[in-house]
């Protein structure tokens, strides 16, 4: 009932309205960083996904679990194949008519008024009102791709989602592939909550205040309810017991960390005195005719006493993000080239390289605003790419990304 009444309150808001922007559930970091390195991270698995079922003449079924308004399958259709030419001009892995049905289970009417208005005169698309703990859809039918994105299984005890992947396991495809994305235990936004225990299941009392932080009332009364926050070790905890019920019928494939600086908390800076409000500065970049300060987009991480391995991840990310930011701007003129690492990665030196060859396209660019229009969304992207190439998957992104096949 709290978590009902939290999601009536932002859809009330008015901020949980496609399409986003500056603010709200849909912004700019949503769509061109988080949904883009869900996709990324994705991608490999399902291009052998769709190769497979193609052989057999076979077209996808998804369920989506918690699929809200959709989210889902509209982060589905937005990604691209790895190896594509600018000439081509369908690039998509999932073209709509490989879609054989698609299948979305959500608690919240009114999310679920809002995809069937999106999505009406859609043949193959259902939506239906349901726990997707107890609905028989989840085992009435196998599926090729399951999808619980965007934090859906933390809402559950550890024993409902290996219950859950146990039974999903039992009943799917063979070779589907399951898509989760668990908020992370050790994310820079709640830093006061990290501890070290983890014979103990760790949960935050989380609050959905970052749709009021561009200027409506930060101190309304909001409604408060609990979400549970993984590390690796958490999560190999739950794939054990689910491998173990399953009879080995289920193999990790990726475990990623996802939104490490920008996650929706940086802003309000609610459970982390120290955050800046760097997701503000990334949707920024991505705003088109809409100049950046830079400046603000340097990190000063704080890290804290007890967490070697969590505060060189951050250290780490953070050295490498505030180099690219001044190399930047040093090419637009702002500053004198700065000081490189001790030791730069391949992924930091093509981010240099990106850069460089932006900066110089924009130079002789005379129509529109090349600084907004084609440095500073570049410059989100090299970010989003350094914080993909630095990753461990330990839980220090606002989202734990777990992909599995079975």
């Amino acid at each position: 009932m709290e978590e009902k009444d939290a999601y009536d309150e932002a859809l009330k808001s008015g901020q949980y309205q496609k399409p986003g922007g500056l603010r709200g559930k849909y912004d700019n970091v949503r769509r061109f960083w988080e949904d883009e390195q869900l996709g990324l991270y994705l991608r490999p698995y399902l291009e052998e996904l769709v190769a497979s079922r193609k052989e057999r003449g076979a077209r996808l079924r998804i369920l989506d679990l918690g699929c809200g308004s959709g989210d889902g399958l509209e982060m589905l259709a937005s990604i691209n194949r790895s190896h594509s030419s600018i000439s081509d001009h369908d690039i998509k892995i999932i073209p709509p008519s490989m879609i054989e049905s698609y299948q979305g289970i959500d608690m919240n009417e009114e999310l679920l008024r809002q995809a069937q208005s999106i999505y009406r005169g859609k043949p193959n698309l259902f939506f239906s009102l349901a726990d997707f703990n107890n609905c028989e859809l989840v085992t009435q039918q196998p599926y090729d791709l399951y999808l619980a994105n965007y934090g859906g299984l933390s809402h559950n005890r550890d024993e409902q989602t290996v219950s859950l992947l146990s039974r999903i396991a039992r009943r799917a495809k063979q070779g589907a592939i399951i898509v989760i994305d668990w908020l992370g235990r050790f994310s820079y936004e709640w830093q006061t909550l990290w501890t070290a225990d983890f014979e103990h299941n760790q949960w935050m009392d989380y609050v959905i205040s970052y749709l009021y932080s561009g200027g409506d009332d930060p101190k309304r009364s909001l409604t408060h309810f609990p979400l549970r926050i993984m590390g690796r070790s958490e999560v190999m905890r739950i794939y054990e017991q689910v491998r173990e019920k399953v009879n080995g019928d289920i193999t990790l494939l990726e475990l990623a960390d996802r939104s490490s600086l920008v996650g929706r908390h940086m802003d309000t800076a609610q459970y982390n005195p120290h955050c800046q409000p760097l997701r503000r500065m990334v949707n920024s970049l991505f705003e088109p005719n809409l100049g950046t300060s830079l400046d603000e987009l340097i990190v000063r991480y704080v890290p804290r006493e007890g967490f070697d391995e969590i505060n060189d991840y951050y250290q780490c990310l953070t050295e490498y993000w505030n180099y690219l930011v001044y190399y930047t701007k040093a090419l637009l003129g702002q500053d004198s080239l700065p000081e490189a690492p001790p030791r730069v990665p391949a992924i930091v030196k093509r981010a240099l390289g990106t850069m460089r060859k932006i900066a110089r396209v924009a130079t002789s660019t005379k129509i529109g605003n090349p600084r907004a229009g084609l440095v500073e969304p570049q410059l989100g992207l090299c970010l989003q790419q350094i914080e993909m190439g630095v990753q461990k998957g330990l839980g220090c992104g606002h989202g734990l990304v777990a992909i599995f096949r079975l």
